[in-house]
């Protein structure tokens, strides 16, 4: 059993004792005084039957009925005590029932809260196994690298001693100026060309030339068109040596796209590593000139060289017509190097509105000038070397060319061409 919070001190019931023992005087008091007044004694009962006499003659006054006083201070004190006891003990019962609640809520919150504090706890703990792994596995890291670079600085330490012991010995350095000597580029040599505008001009009278002479190119070759293209050599009484190369592939294209992606191919300005271009012009819609410097690399040496070229394009109803005449110019002077390109797209006789043919025929030669003052020793290097990678530079450009055409008719994006690309220049 609970004791009530609120109790009366010793104060308050002294008050209220000390109220009721007063109102009980009062009281006693009051019933004496009228006693008194009805009961007083006489000396004389003759005087006393008298003034009854008088008293009988004299007429009664009349009795006044007395209105009921309001209660008294102390009277209204202590119902002020009564009722303010009672609002206590009401207030007590209340707040004995929050109490009561309160400790019930203490009770289930102390037991969540210490579930909570666990909860927390675990969590910690698991945090800092998770903090501790990786701190672990980054010394792990950091000690397996520092043990590498130890070894790698322990060998090269003594790769660096034994070069030093070999480089050190003078024989050793034998021809190391050579080495240490300006490469060889497309522009150290006699690359200034001064008959240019002479070369240009011939190479434009032998386009038009080679033009007239294309019609009866292909008599010799089948009609019917597949994809190959093949390099062969003969022997020509006029230039010697000579290295043809022969390509055809059906495209599923009309022949004025075909033709024209050649063109565009033909006259876009590129960068290769050992090919620079000194100028690419149009002196008209259909006609492009060239001026470049390349050299030509292989296990040999390698050979610097000047070229020069002169392309148009003739346009007629049942054919398109590109032909290429160029000249490098080696160092050797008075030995130059030509090649003679035909390219020729005619409709498909299968489909002649969406279908075309194309053939490429490709000539190499060598071509003595007037007054060649070069050695024969010279002149045996370029056929042997120079011509050779040459030709076979000219073949992985015909048949980078002819991938082009067949991956833009089909709108295939460029692979193989790409990687042929690499080989011809």
């Amino acid at each position: 059993m609970q004791t009530p919070l609120l109790e009366p001190e010793a104060d308050d019931l002294a008050t209220v004792a000390e109220a009721l023992a007063f109102i009980d005087a009062y009281e006693g008091s009051t019933s004496e005084s009228g006693s008194d007044s009805v009961q007083s004694p006489h000396p004389n009962s003759s005087s006393g039957v008298d003034v009854l006499n008088s008293v009988d003659e004299q007429p009664k006054p009349k009795h006044k009925r007395r209105s009921k006083n309001p209660a008294g201070y102390s009277t209204r004190l202590l119902h002020r005590k009564k009722a303010e006891m009672q609002r206590l003990r009401e207030e007590s019962l209340q707040l004995e029932a929050k109490v009561a609640q309160l400790r019930h809520t203490r009770a289930v919150g102390v037991g969540a809260l210490a579930a909570h504090a666990s909860q927390l706890k675990r969590k910690a703990e698991f945090k800092w196994m998770e903090l501790a792994m990786a701190e672990f596995q980054r010394r792990q890291r950091s000690e397996y690298m520092n043990r590498r670079l130890t070894a790698l600085l322990a060998n090269q330490a003594k790769v660096d001693d034994a070069l030093r012991s070999v480089v050190m010995k003078r024989s050793v350095l034998e021809g190391i100026e050579f080495v240490f000597e300006k490469p060889l580029t497309s522009q150290s040599s006699l690359h200034s060309v001064d008959n240019s505008s002479v070369i240009m001009a011939q190479l434009e009278i032998k386009a038009a030339e080679m033009y007239l002479g294309s019609r009866g190119l292909f008599e010799g070759e089948s009609k019917f068109c597949t994809i190959s293209c093949k390099m062969r050599r003969k022997a020509d009484a006029h230039h010697g040596e000579m290295v043809e190369i022969v390509s055809c592939a059906p495209l599923s294209c009309p022949m004025e796209i075909a033709s024209s992606s050649l063109w565009r191919e033909l006259t876009t300005l590129r960068t290769f590593p050992d090919k620079t271009y000194r100028y690419m012009q149009a002196s008209s819609s259909n006609v492009m000139e060239k001026c470049f410097d390349q050299i030509l690399r292989s296990n040999a040496a390698a050979t610097p060289l000047n070229g020069l070229q002169v392309m148009k394009k003739f346009e007629e109803a049942d054919r398109v017509v590109l032909v290429r005449a160029s000249r490098m110019l080696p160092a050797t002077d008075g030995l130059h190097l030509r090649n003679d390109a035909w390219t020729i797209f005619t409709r498909s006789e299968a489909d002649p509105t969406e279908a075309c043919e194309v053939r490429t025929f490709v000539q190499l030669y060598m071509e003595r000038q007037p007054g060649l003052s070069a050695s024969p020793k010279d002149i045996a290097y370029l056929r042997k070397v120079a011509f050779e990678t040459w030709s076979l530079k000219m073949r992985w450009h015909a048949q980078y060319l002819q991938e082009m055409m067949i991956e833009a008719a089909a709108g295939d994006q460029a692979g193989t061409s790409q990687q042929l690309l690499k080989n011809a220049c």
